[in-house]
């Protein structure tokens, strides 16, 4: 007994042990997998791309030794292959592992040694013709390959990687340059659940400058001088919640209060700048980016208090932060993930003043038409259930892919900025004789290394083969196409689920009744129920409960403030007749001075009928109602006569609830104060004393009753007696 005791015990002390030291045991594992391998990264390709004077081409690679053991006698090889003559081809040899496509070796280094652990840098360099003697034309991409073996093992690792031929004057040689166009995202995830209230401090850093989290930061900075190329999307739920941050904040569950955010300040005045010039274009998004298509899917997009209309109405808010009269393209639309439905097409485009005219779509959803065998033009035309054709634009969704990928990891942005470069040099070559534009469109996510994203606006980004262009061009009828068709939303299994929503809706409904008790409709309490409904929180399960956290608090923190008008819950009451007057008091807790709010308010018992109130003509009514304005900051009391009904006869509690809505009858709250009743009415009163009565002489005849009888049995005993 005592040894499996001690056994047992044991047991838990490793347990325990393990526990503790978990985290030290996940790095070592996380190690033990990494050792084994031969990683090849790459550091520098000069030049990026050859043009005609180039008469050496140079790669650098680090190699580095993680398995554990010294290597020796390893070679690394410069290889090359054939020029690629279709995308497919440049996609195929991207995802491959092998070199069967770079069979040609540039340049080989001398043997060298690596200790484990240890990495070495490897200059490769050999003529450029070389490599263009495998097919060069006007423009060309040719595939490149680092490969390190050894002779007693063969091949260890492998980098594969890219360079582009561009002849010197290519616009003699027939060859028509692409026109690119770039989108560029500014949009982040909801911080605030209310106007007054952070959900939390995450905005912070990606607005302040020198870490990996200075996301916000890095994409304004990487802009340098407005470009006519670049569109900027933005969320004004993001431009509202760095405005909020300027002054002092607080967030959710913090008691401290946060100062005014510097870096909050310096990045709107760095954004209003660059906006000033007259080349910058930019468009809005819906408030707090709302998934557009789910909105719709789920029926929040309809009726007065569609929650999709009143997003789109709050884009103003993001005009006013950013000191600016209008939009670039007002009438633009990206849903998440660039895919929409033909319902949400026909939503969005009868929006009225707010519709939209063009969409922003993915070219998984505007795929080039039977036949078509290279990258068409961005821009088509979709048709709407009216019969009216609106202008769609498809970014590339491989591109996309490239550039949002991450590029802050070692060799990450070289490697894409080369994959980029290629793509879209074959986009010219496939058709290099026909003019076409092309839209770019980073992940709304988007966190890349600043040098990354300003080498996609550098200069030598664009040699030969690519031409700068606004997206309003890209768009114009003349340079429309044909050759697009546009491929059903297919998605939704994505979205924001059915039971979230109905959660969202519920609050929306309740805000926008709440919104209309002001003289002025104040929406602001909508925009809870919009920040749950971001773009942000479609995806992966991990992100969708991530949603449901917020949507708990966003739901606490939205009861909060409609419960800034309602009543003030005091203690039991009590009706100690057959009538009376109940006191209840009705406040408007916004700061004074705030404007004055109108309600509307009834008051009934449920069930019904179990108080009555009398009118002016003292005749019964189940519900009492009357119309109130509380000024701010202001209590108002309520005098309710109320009576038992005719007829009752009981001693109970009953449930008043006292429901608050707008004018219009639109429910805003209901809640229940519960009332001892110990009176009963005066018919009430003539059939308790009649009863009573008749139990009286009941119980008088009973008892006389008895008394004879034990009269007649003491008789008989006595004579028994005798």
């Amino acid at each position: 007994m005592k040894a499996r005791f001690t056994a047992a015990l044991g047991a838990l002390v490793l347990l325990f042990t393990a526990t503790a030291f978990l985290p030290g045991m996940t790095s070592a594992v996380a190690a033990a997998r990494r050792q084994g391998t031969v990683t090849a990264v790459l550091e520098n390709i000069k030049p990026s791309i050859i043009v005609a004077k180039t008469k050496k081409l140079t790669v650098q690679a680090k190699i580095t030794n993680e398995t554990g053991r010294a290597l020796s006698g390893l070679t690394a090889q410069l290889q090359y292959g054939d020029a690629f003559t279709t995308r497919s081809q440049l996609d195929y040899f991207s995802r491959s592992e092998t070199e069967e496509s770079v069979p040609h070796v540039l340049k080989s280094s001398d043997p060298f040694d690596l200790a484990p652990g240890a990495a070495k840098t490897v200059t490769l360099s050999g003529d450029a013709a070389n490599v263009l003697s495998r097919g060069s034309g006007p423009l060309s991409v040719h595939p490149l390959a680092v490969t390190v073996s050894s002779a007693a093992t063969g091949r260890l690792a492998g980098v594969h990687t890219y360079v582009n031929h561009v002849a010197k004057d290519i616009k003699k040689s027939g060859v028509q340059p692409t026109r690119v166009s770039f989108v560029w995202p500014l949009i982040d995830g909801p911080h605030r659940t209310t106007e007054d209230r952070f959900y939390d401090d995450g905005l912070a850093p990606s607005l302040a400058s020198g870490s990996r989290k200075s996301r916000l930061n890095d994409l304004l900075s990487a802009l340098g001088s407005a470009d006519k190329s670049v569109t900027l999307a933005i969320d004004p739920g993001l431009l509202t919640d760095v405005a909020a941050m300027q002054k002092p904040y607080r967030i959710r569950r913090q008691e401290e209060e946060k100062p005014g955010n510097k870096d909050a300040s310096a990045w709107l005045g760095k954004l209003r700048t660059y906006l000033k010039n007259p080349k910058s274009k930019f468009f809005l998004t819906p408030y707090s980016d709302v998934d557009t298509v789910a909105l719709v899917n789920k029926r929040l997009a309809s009726g007065q208090s569609s929650l999709l209309k009143a997003a789109y109405a709050d884009k103003k808010l993001g005009l006013d932060v950013l000191e600016k009269d209008a939009e670039s393209y007002s009438r633009l639309a990206w849903t998440n993930s660039g895919a929409i439905n033909q319902k949400t097409i026909d939503r969005l485009a009868a929006n009225g003043k707010l519709g939209s005219s063009y969409f922003l779509l993915s070219s998984n959803q505007l795929m080039p038409g039977t036949g078509i065998t290279y990258t068409p033009s961005a821009a088509t035309t979709v048709d709407t259930s009216k019969g009216r054709q609106k202008t769609a634009i498809a970014y590339d969704d491989t591109i996309q892919q490239i550039i949002s990928a991450d590029t802050r990891s070692p060799g990450a942005a070289l490697a894409a900025r080369q994959r980029y470069l290629a793509e879209t040099a074959m986009i010219t070559t496939e058709a290099p004789s026909k003019s076409r534009t092309l839209v770019v469109t980073p992940d709304r996510r988007w966190n890349p290394d600043p040098d990354f994203a300003r080498s996609l606006l550098a200069k030598d980004a664009r040699s030969g083969w690519l031409q700068p262009t606004a997206l309003g061009d890209v768009a114009a009828p003349k340079n429309r196409t044909s050759e697009r068709t546009f491929v059903t939303y297919a998605d939704e299994e994505r979205e924001l689920t059915g039971h979230y929503l109905e959660v969202v809706k519920a609050m929306n409904k309740t805000a926008y009744a709440f919104s209309k008790i002001f003289p002025e409709p104040d929406t602001s309490l909508q925009r809870t129920a919009m920040r749950a409904a971001s773009n942000y929180w479609r995806g992966n399960s991990r992100r969708q409960n991530a949603a449901y956290a917020f949507l708990g608090a966003a739901e606490d923190d939205h009861k909060a403030g409609v419960s800034r008008v309602s009543l003030v819950q005091g203690t039991e009451k009590q009706l100690a007749g057959s009538s009376g007057v109940l006191r209840f008091t009705i406040a408007n807790e916004f700061p004074e001075g705030s404007g004055p709010v109108d309600v509307f308010i009834e008051i009934f018992t449920y069930p019904a009928g179990r108080l009555v109130f009398p009118d002016e003509n003292e005749e019964d009514q189940e519900s009492y109602m009357l119309e109130r304005r509380i000024e701010g900051n202001q209590k108002d009391t309520l005098l309710v006569p109320v009576k038992l009904p005719t007829g009752s006869s009981f001693t109970n509690e009953v449930e008043v609830v006292v429901k608050i809505s707008n004018r219009e009858r639109e429910e805003i709250s209901a809640q229940s104060v519960f009332v001892k009743t110990t009176g009963i009415s005066s018919i009430g009163l003539f059939i308790t004393v009649g009863a009573l009565g008749v139990l009286v002489v009941g119980v008088g005849f009973r008892g006389m009753r008895a008394r004879r009888r034990r009269k007649e049995e003491e008789a008989q005993h006595d004579g028994a007696a005798v």
